[in-house]
């Protein structure tokens, strides 16, 4: 079957212009009578049919050489998959390379990374003389080397050498389907994908898309998937680390939670796992006897953070085939103190009736004599008083049975929860409902829920409701799952108000309040499954809603063991909140509010597993009103450092990347079998031949380069015969 570019065969119009030239200089003469003209005109008609040829024949030349010319520049090819005649035609291509976290897994000797890039090489190698190819590299993300087909292959093969592997995860689609629409509509007959990757299933999950995008584009484009995995069966990883105790005062022990998972397909016996702090020697060590496959075992192991500020804190276990998650580390910042403003809004007539009184001892179980050296330190006031309280001299405050506050207040807890602070209310009898709903709720978007009706009866302690004794999902409750750790479902609930969620955040242009209120999140349930406490984030902040008293006229709680950790808890997730950003997801963008004072200035930040000749630069900015440090280059697992001269600053962040890209499981012969109805599949080896493969799939061969050779010849012919015919006879 021939191929003709229809655009550039309008030029065969052009074959008109020479007859047109020709009918144009056919002129009629005058006729005058002249004696001599009778040897003229018998010497003309004795050439006239000679000239007449002669003409034509350069008139016939001149066509051709125009059609074959618009003939060349349309590119004809033949679509058939005989040997090129004339030589291998040029190829538009796109090479991807898949360099997510997968790609780490190595089989002793190289990593999967390093035998695709080899492969690249290869399929690079594999395209004629004068082609010239796009160049991707492919994880959650496309990012493109080469983003437009370039004709210097010198400049491709160093991009392959030099790519980087990253800690990303894998999601092929937007790479194919990027690849797809760089090559749509080049003006070439040939057009090929060349896409290197180890086949993780985890990569394919859009597979349906897949496999529409390169079924639309089969017809235009051939696909080359080009498969690098030895099918590796084995893999133990870090899949969760995380600080258990809440808060994260220095100098105490601190509590975190170690996950690791079976990835493999055998049971893993006997894993050492160890936790090191700032890369020193372990402070803990613990060794799981099995763990079966497919499953995942949480331990406990306890550190302390020697000085207040920023530290690294890292899980291990003994290297395997995928290096990249036998470790996992979070950043955790010490805190030499946390201040807490009671607001009592019930005092009573002695210390015991005061709403604040368990509140003080649960924040502070420790002797007197033991108050001034410990971490937290509490200031309580009255609902009066609250209005004259600088805010920020505090990390979180506490309503407790408050029944309103003055516009100003409002003011100030707005700007106070935008900047990181923390509010944590308990209702009461006196609360005003009302305020509650249309100011903090509606108003504000502060509270996570309306307060509804209050149901039970206080004054009797015969009929009560409990807390939920299982399945807590919120990190602030979660150690409650460990039976070893107590229980909450103990407590006796009296009266409580009915907590109505809020409704979802909604993005809405130009209400810079509901944009900056998270969505309401479920902390505690009651038995019955109706809420018990309730959070939202405000700003960089937090708002945490109980439905219930912090003394003892409507709940028992306070007398309860559980009382004391679950406010340290509730304290810490509020105060950690100003922390969240210091762990993030690889590629996520870190985002941290800095000092006024370092407004304008540059941060330096030292990547992981990188020397410290490789860094970036940053600038604090003014953003909303806050000077904020971003960066978003976090493409590796692992610590950050950063630094910032004047004033001096050092800060650390931690980047971890998905649990998922830790499985071993691959594409399976039914996925394989729907990629070869819209791909060429191919597994590579070292000693696999790509180039000999493709040549012989490679379909079409063009023929325009002969045909402007002969455009050449005839007008060198047409040139020689104008001469010849108009010298003198």
């Amino acid at each position: 079957m021939a191929f003709l570019n229809p655009i550039m065969l309008f030029g065969l119009t052009a074959v008109s212009v020479p007859i047109i030239i020709h009918l144009l200089n056919r002129r009629r003469f005058q006729k005058v009578v002249w004696a001599a003209m009778r040897f003229l005109k018998l010497s003309v008609e004795q050439n006239q049919r000679r000239m007449q040829i002669e003409d034509l024949i350069l008139l016939a030349l001149r066509c051709l050489l125009l059609a074959l010319l618009a003939l060349a520049l349309a590119r004809p090819a033949l679509m058939s998959n005989s040997k090129d005649v004339f030589g291998q035609s040029k190829v538009i291509g796109a090479i991807i390379l898949d360099n997510s976290y997968s790609m780490g897994v190595s089989d002793g000797t190289q990593t999967r990374f390093e035998k695709a890039r080899q492969a690249a090489l290869q399929a690079l190698d594999a395209m004629p003389a004068g082609s010239a190819t796009a160049l991707f590299l492919a994880s959650d993300i496309v990012q493109g080397l080469i983003a437009e087909p370039t004709f210097d292959f010198n400049l491709a093969r160093k991009l392959i050498r030099e790519a980087p592997l990253s800690d990303r995860a894998t999601d092929l689609l937007p790479s194919i389907q990027k690849a797809i629409d760089t090559l749509k509509n080049r003006l070439a007959i040939r057009k090929e994908i060349y896409l290197v990757t180890d086949g993780q299933a985890a990569g394919w999950r859009q597979m349906p898309d897949i496999q529409t995008a390169l079924e639309k584009a089969k017809s235009e484009i051939k696909t080359h998937l080009i498969l690098v995995s030895e099918h590796e069966e084995r893999n133990l990883g870090v899949s969760d680390l995380h600080l258990a105790s809440g808060l994260s005062p220095a100098k105490q022990p601190l509590r975190f939670e170690v996950k690791v998972t079976n990835y493999g397909k055998e049971e893993a016996r006997d894993t050492r796992v160890a936790l090191n702090v700032d890369g020193e020697p372990p402070t803990d060590e613990f060794t799981i006897a099995s763990i079966p496959s497919g499953a995942t075992k949480s331990i406990s192991l306890f550190a302390k953070l020697r000085t207040e500020g920023f530290h690294s804190v890292t899980a291990r276990i003994p290297e395997d085939r995928l290096p990249a998650d036998d470790k996992r580390s979070v950043v955790v910042r010490a805190i030499k103190e946390v201040r807490v403003l009671l607001v009592d809004g019930e005092p009573g007539n002695e210390p015991r009736e005061s709403e604040t009184y368990f509140l003080q001892h649960a924040l502070t179980p420790v002797p007197t004599d033991a108050l001034p050296d410990y971490f937290i330190k509490t200031t309580t006031i009255t609902a009066v008083e609250l209005s004259q309280v600088q805010l920020d001299n505090y990390d979180a405050v506490v309503l407790a049975n408050v029944p309103d506050c003055s516009e100003a207040t409002l003011k100030s807890l707005e700007l106070y929860l935008r900047r990181g602070g923390g509010l944590m209310i308990f209702p009461g009898g006196r609360v005003n409902v009302p305020f509650y709903n249309e100011q903090l709720l509606n108003r504000y978007n502060f509270l996570p829920a309306a307060l509804g009706t209050a149901h039970g009866q206080a004054d009797q302690d015969e009929k009560y409701f409990a807390l939920q004794d299982k399945d807590y999902q919120h990190s602030v409750v979660s150690i409650w799952n460990d039976p070893g750790s107590g229980t909450l479902g103990s407590a006796h609930f009296y009266r409580a108000f009915d907590l109505k969620a809020a409704a979802p955040r909604k993005v809405i242009s130009g209400q810079g309040k509901q944009q900056e209120a998270g969505d309401p999140q479920i902390i505690l349930k009651y038995d019955d499954g109706s809420p018990a406490v309730m959070e939202r984030t405000w700003g960089l902040g937090r708002v945490v809603l109980f439905s219930s008293t912090a003394d003892t006229a409507w709940n028992d709680l306070p007398v309860r063991l559980a009382f004391v950790p679950l406010i340290h808890r509730t304290l810490g997730a509020i105060v950690q909140r100003q922390d969240e950003g210091l762990n993030v997801r690889v590629g996520e963008k870190f985002t941290r509010r800095i000092n006024q004072e370092a407004l304008d200035k540059d941060a330096v930040f030292f990547k992981p597993r990188q020397t410290d000749a490789l860094r970036d630069m940053r600038r604090v900015e003014l953003v909303n009103g806050m000077p904020l440090l971003q960066y978003d280059q976090t493409d590796l697992a692992g610590v950050y450092d950063v630094k910032i001269a004047d004033p001096p600053m050092n800060l650390k962040f931690a980047a971890q990347p998905q649990p998922s890209e830790s499985s071993m499981e691959e594409l399976s012969p039914a996925q394989l079998m729907t990629l070869k109805s819209v791909a060429n599949v191919m597994e590579w080896t070292p000693n696999f031949s790509l180039k000999g493969l493709v040549e012989r799939d490679r379909s079409g061969v063009e023929f325009w380069l002969p045909i402007a050779i002969l455009v050449l010849l005839l007008a060198g012919v047409e040139t020689f015969l104008g001469q010849w015919f108009s010298r003198a006879k």
